[in-house]
């Protein structure tokens, strides 16, 4: 479809469930013209609830194999026809109020400053998931993977606290290297200038590294003028797959961004 929107919402799809894409396809309905959407599916099969949401999309991409969550936006991108002013990377298990995206974009325009943004990420209760945080370290790789928070020391609570950004007020914009990728806006142009998502992360420190590299050419910040409301897996908490996949990201970030302790 050739559109030109201001705003593109750019979501990746693997398997989502039908009451999720009901959900999405609700506040997606609500979106003005000038804020479209454009979907990838990962591991595709035919017939899958996810089949919905193409019929009203600027473009859906669809790939029988699991191209990762990077690599996959990456595809995306490229195959746009004309590109928006600003890309917000989103997962499928979102919802948010009509207007809130309509908030984020006129911030956005008045700050031309800013390359990322990060609305305010709640839980269902409506309580904020407090989502940002400092550049990775192994320590903090090591506390939050493999230490129970009942074994941990409490210089190790404390250190834990200073990495996620829990002392920062999240009713009020800050400024994080650290922004998380299940609701991502960035303008596209920045995005694009650094090559968009390192494509050598399968899935986890995705957002870490395109957080990291926008901010040498502008700031990223959390912005709570609007929120979304998200339903988190955290599912390498439960897969020993996911958690080695996990390990092997890290891997790559570290030789990338240098192997900082602590």
């Amino acid at each position: 479809m050739d559109i030109e929107r201001e705003l593109l919402l750019v979501f990746v799809a693997y398997h989502p469930s039908e009451d999720e894409v009901l959900n999405l396809q609700n506040c997606l309905s609500k979106l003005p013209f000038r804020i479209g959407y454009a979907v990838v599916v990962n591991s595709y099969t035919p017939n899958e609830p996810v089949d919905r949401l193409a019929a009203k999309a600027d473009l859906f991409v669809t790939s029988r194999l699991n191209l990762g969550y990077g690599r996959a936006i990456n595809l995306l991108v490229s195959r746009l026809n004309r590109l928006p002013k600003y890309i917000a990377i989103m997962n499928t298990d979102l919802t948010w109020l009509p207007g809130s995206f309509n908030k984020l974009l006129a911030w956005m325009h008045h700050h031309p400053d800013v390359s990322l943004a990060v609305p305010q990420i709640c839980d269902q209760d409506g309580s904020p998931q407090l989502l940002c945080k400092r550049d990775p370290t192994l320590l903090a790789l090591i506390s939050r993977r493999f230490i129970p928070d009942n074994l941990k020391p409490h210089w190790l609570k404390r250190y834990d606290k200073w990495y996620n950004m829990s002392a920062f007020n999240y009713n009020e914009v800050f400024e994080s290297t650290y922004l998380s990728g299940c609701c991502m806006i960035a303008l596209t142009n920045s995005f694009l200038k650094i090559g968009g998502f390192d494509e050598r992360y399968f899935l986890y420190l995705e957002d870490a590294g395109l957080t990291r590299s926008l901010s040498q050419i502008g700031k990223c910040v959390h912005l709570p003028i609007a929120s979304v409301t998200h339903n988190w897996g955290r599912g390498n908490y439960k897969s020993i797959r996911l958690m080695f996949v996990n390990l092997a990201s890290a891997w790559h970030y570290f030789c990338k961004w240098g192997w900082q302790l602590w």
